[in-house]
């Protein structure tokens, strides 16, 4: 006999409400007051207990773990964005700092030389074939600058004052072929014209009109000799770096690194006023030996 769905639907929802009352009254009872149905009854809910009992721990444990988890992101985040922010604090920090260190030397400069000068700034460059700076150009022009004027900066001389329009000049480099200035070498007197080297990629210049008596090695300093009261005296401008020496000739061939680092100028100084006369040479004082200038 088929029972009616309404009939069907009563005795399941009765055995479902009754079930977990008779699991719960067999669990609540002394164990010495069970019979043998509430033991039976304790067999059989047992494993079913365990389960839900281990179902429902993964749930609770699973779910803490995703809470930590999220916190866990939540402040690796955080710690990830104060990190790049005090790494470009320090970057700043550190571009400033270099730029207060360049600042006094350059006031050290004006300060031990005596000369008047006016700080500029590189805006722009121009560049040869060979991917090297000729020129700079700086954010001062008219009525402070004009053209001639020595361009130096700490380390040594950078050049002079080239084009000069509006509020913009152009500053040719030492290591412009087309630049020449006046220098000795430092350890010996010996005198010679520096001129840019041409047909290169990096900063190089070699010394014109340099005795081939003169003994001159690799890593000799070379500094301005101060003639035509262009650049003051004994300013550095590079080193020594190769020496050839033929067997007929007047001169020698020297190449020169600069001791100005031209790939990173930015902050340098115009000398405004002459440098100051050099000190007279006492009686009998011997003159630095000098090449034959043009």
């Amino acid at each position: 006999m088929v029972l009616p769905r309404k009939f069907r639907d009563i005795v399941l929802a009765l055995a479902l409400l009754g079930f977990p009352l008779i699991f719960l009254q067999s669990n609540l009872k002394d164990p010495g007051e069970l019979n043998p149905f509430d033991r039976l009854v304790l067999k059989i809910s047992s494993p079913v207990q365990g389960l839900v009992t281990s179902v429902v721990t993964g749930i609770h444990t699973g779910w803490r773990r995703y809470v930590y988890l999220v916190g866990v992101e939540g402040r690796s985040q955080k710690l990830a964005e104060e990190n790049r922010t005090l790494k470009m604090e320090l970057e700043t920090a550190k571009r400033d700092l270099g730029r207060l260190q360049l600042y006094e030397k350059l006031l050290g400069f004006r300060k031990t030389r005596g000369v008047e000068t006016v700080g500029i700034r590189v805006v722009g460059r121009d560049s040869s074939p060979f991917v090297r700076a000729l020129r700079v150009r700086v954010d001062r022009g008219r009525p402070t600058l004009r053209a001639g004027l020595p361009v130096v900066t700490a380390e040594g001389v950078v050049g002079r004052v080239g084009r000069v329009y509006g509020k913009y000049s152009d500053i040719t480099l030492a290591v412009d072929p087309k630049s020449s200035i006046d220098v000795i070498i430092q350890r010996t007197g010996g005198r010679g014209l520096l001129r840019g080297l041409e047909g290169t990629n990096r900063y190089a210049c070699r010394i014109d009109y340099l005795l081939r008596k003169e003994e001159v090695k690799v890593g000799d300093l070379v500094v301005t000799s101060g003639v035509a009261g262009v650049f003051p005296k004994d300013l550095p401008v590079g080193r020594i770096s190769r020496v050839t020496r033929r067997t007929y000739g007047l001169y020698q061939e020297v190449e020169v690194t600069p001791t100005v680092d031209y790939s990173s100028l930015k902050e340098m100084l115009a000398i405004l006023s002459p440098p100051p006369p050099p000190a007279p040479r006492r009686d009998g004082e011997k003159e630095p030996a000098r090449g034959f200038l043009p």
